[in-house]
C-alpha cells in the first residue's frame, strides 16, 4: 500500500509531529520526509514500511482508501515475517518508553518457550543483531527467558540485558509468549503466513502471566 503526501501530513498532524520527529522515529532524513510531502517523489516500499512502522508504534495506521486512523484496540494481530519485525519494534518501543521496564529492571520483559532458530529464520540475522544492539543500549533493561531443558543457547557477553533459565515444567505449555509492559503476546509459528502473533493490551492479563512466570523463574536453573 502506497503512502500519499496528504496521508503523511495528516498522520503527522494526528501526533503533532514535526518532520524531524517523524524522521527520527522512522530512521530517515528530514529531507526525505519533506520531498515525499511535497510530491517530489513517492517513497520506495522499504521507505514506506519504515514510515508505517513508526506511526504504528504510536497507534496510527494508514487505510486502503488513502486515509488514516487511530487503532487503539485491546487486541492486535501481526501476520508474516514483515509484521514480525513490527512486533519486535513494538517490544523495543515499549521498553524504551516504560520507566518500570528500563529503570532498574523493575518490570522486565518475560519470554517463554522461544526457539531462537525460528527467530533467525523469520527475522534474519541482520535484524536480530540490530534489535539486540538497540535493546542492550537501553539503560538497565532486563529480559528474562525461559527455555526447554533440551534447548542450547549461547548468549554473547555484550547482551548483558538477557538472562536465560531452563524450565523443566510444562506449566507454561509449548506456545511461545512475551510479556512486555502491559502487553501479553502469543507467537504461533505453525500458522500461515508464519508467524501469527496476537497481542493483548491488558494490565490484568499481563500481570497474571507475570505472576505465573515469576513462580517458575524462582524454581529454574540458570
Amino acid at each position: 500500500m502506497m503512502i500519499t503526501a496528504s496521508q503523511l501530513r495528516a498522520a503527522r498532524g494526528m501526533l503533532d509531529w514535526t518532520r524531524n520527529d517523524l524522521a527520527k522515529a522512522a530512521s530517515l532524513s528530514p529531507e526525505t520526509i519533506k520531498n515525499i510531502e511535497h510530491g517530489v517523489f513517492r517513497p520506495q516500499e522499504a521507505t514506506a514500511d519504515q514510515i508505517r512502522r513508526a506511526f504504528a508504534m504510536h497507534d496510527v495506521e494508514f487505510t486502503d482508501d488513502e486515509g488514516i486512523r487511530f487503532n487503539r484496540e485491546g487486541i492486535k494481530q501481526y501476520s508474516g515475517a514483515d509484521e514480525f519485525k513490527r512486533f519486535m519494534d513494538d517490544v523495543y518501543t515499549v521498553a524504551a518508553r516504560d520507566p518500570e521496564a528500563v529503570e532498574g529492571g523493575k518490570n522486565p520483559i518475560y519470554v517463554s518457550n522461544v526457539d531462537d532458530r525460528l527467530f533467525v529464520e523469520h527475522l534474519g540475522i541482520e535484524f536480530i543483531n540490530m534489535h539486540a544492539q538497540r535493546m542492550s543500549e537501553l539503560k538497565n533493561v532486563k529480559v528474562r527467558v525461559l527455555v526447554g531443558m533440551d534447548e542450547k543457547h549461547q548468549v554473547p557477553e555484550a547482551l548483558h540485558h538477557i538472562e536465560y533459565r531452563r524450565n523443566n515444567s510444562q506449566a507454561t505449555g509449548d506456545v511461545p509468549f512475551y510479556v512486555y509492559g502491559d502487553k501479553f503476546a502469543v507467537l504461533m509459528f505453525n500458522h500461515k503466513p508464519s508467524p501469527q502473533i496476537v497481542v493483548i493490551n491488558s494490565k490484568l492479563v499481563s500481570s497474571a502471566y507475570r505472576a505465573q512466570f515469576d513462580i517458575l523463574w524462582k524454581n529454574t536453573e540458570k
